[in-house]
């Protein structure tokens, strides 16, 4: 108070002088003195209090009270200063503001103007965590229904971290130990720093839109709340809930959690374990499958066996074929002589009916006439029945009993030379 009381001095003096009407102050200038005498006595103050009358403005800028059970102090606080704050600043909340208190000419109010302001209990990283938390479980972000399985053998992992330091050597290390065919993406990203945020949600989008990757782990090597903060701004969070590639979160030390961790499709304690859980052991595989193979030869082997001697006792009880078909083969023969026999008697009876058929035949046929002395005349091998059917100088052919003859006709007669 005694740095006030000096700072009041003059303008107390100057008051007093005011009795005389020439030295009349304007109100404006009497604000303004006022003003720059507390802004200067109260240039750097902190003061403790509960928020109310909170509001975000459009333009940015917060305006609020802080008050206490006996008093009220209006507070402002510009833009590119909230943009700093890591929390958000809720009606109730007690918080520490710093800044300095000012007037605000235009009311003749005083104010005071914040350059900071801490969360009372709570630090300012640790509400802003809790706040952020409670704002995407309420969205669904992290709800068991939205994790994707990851794949039971990927082909290429992609990883989204820093290029240098060990955590990327470790795990590209473990993933040649474990699956040594499997191929490795990295989406190099700041991993800490103002615009390590930003850097690691475009990375996640871009290595999940490029389609080359069938998983893919997102983090860092441990360090404080500060260092680890990228992992629980809103950006990554979205990016990673927005990605269709299952992802791992892998922040950290086996202690350390962040917002990154409830988004993601599965949290692993460290990168390193990260690298383990993402693709499966060959070596394991390998042991897997000669067990396997084992199992099922001796399961093989037990059904197989028993059937060989199930055949080798039902072999036994067989009698000879040869036995068993000889009374078969027996009445074979005998049924071959028998239809042999009603062949042969069929066969000599048809050979008696053609015999029949052939001398009844020939009694019919022309030859028999012709060998009587008579021939047949042929013309374009149409039997000659009339004179009438040829002319002198056609060829016709006579048939004999033995053989024929070609003639030519020289003259034709008419009537009966019988």
């Amino acid at each position: 108070m005694t740095a006030l009381s000096n700072e009041m001095g003059p303008l107390f003096s100057q008051i007093a002088k005011t009795d005389q009407k020439s030295n009349v102050l304007l109100v404006s200038d009497l604000v303004l003195n006022v003003k720059k005498i507390v802004e200067k006595g109260f240039a750097n103050v902190a003061v403790i209090g509960e928020i109310s009358s909170f509001k975000c403005w459009r333009s940015g800028h917060w305006y609020f009270d802080l008050k206490d059970k006996k008093a009220v102090l209006p507070a402002v606080m510009f833009r590119f200063l909230c943009q700093k704050v890591k929390f958000e600043p809720k009606d109730g909340m007690q918080v520490i503001l710093h800044g300095k208190v000012s007037l605000y000419a235009a009311q003749s109010k005083i104010q005071i103007v914040v350059n900071n302001i801490e969360p009372v209990g709570k630090g300012a990283l640790a509400l802003a965590f809790e706040q952020l938390k409670e704002k995407l479980a309420k969205e669904g972000l992290f709800a068991a229904v939205n994790k994707k399985a990851l794949p039971a053998f990927p082909k290429t992992i992609g990883l989204v971290t820093s290029p240098q330091g060990a955590v990327l050597r470790d795990m590209l290390k473990i993933l040649k130990q474990r699956m040594p065919k499997c191929s490795v993406l990295l989406a190099p990203a700041k991993v800490q720093g103002k615009t390590a945020a930003r850097d690691i949600a475009q990375a996640i989008k871009n290595i999940d839109e490029s389609g080359f990757v069938d998983a893919i782990i997102v983090g860092r090597g441990g360090g404080s709340l500060e260092d680890l903060w990228a992992f629980n701004e809103e950006e990554v969070a979205r990016a990673i809930f927005a990605c269709k590639t299952p992802i791992i979160s892998a922040v950290g030390h086996e202690t350390d959690f962040s917002i990154a961790d409830f988004v993601a499709d599965l949290r692993a304690a460290t990168p390193t374990h990260a690298a383990q859980i993402v693709v499966p052991n060959i070596l394991d595989i390998q042991n897997a499958l000669s067990v396997q193979l084992k199992n099922l030869g001796s399961a093989l082997k037990k059904p197989l066996l028993h059937a060989y001697l199930l055949l080798q006792r039902a072999a036994l009880s067989l009698k000879d074929p040869q036995l068993l078909l000889m009374p078969h083969v027996q009445r074979l023969k005998n049924t071959q002589a028998k239809l042999d026999e009603t062949i042969f008697l069929k066969i000599e009876a048809k050979k008696r009916d053609l015999q029949v058929l052939m001398a009844k035949l020939w009694a019919l046929s022309p030859l028999l006439v012709l060998g009587r002395g008579y021939a047949l005349a042929l013309k374009d091998q149409q039997v000659v029945r009339s004179v009438k059917d040829v002319q002198k100088g056609n060829e016709i052919s006579i048939r004999l009993t033995d053989g024929s003859i070609l003639a030519k006709v020289k003259d034709i007669s008419y009537g009966k030379h019988f």
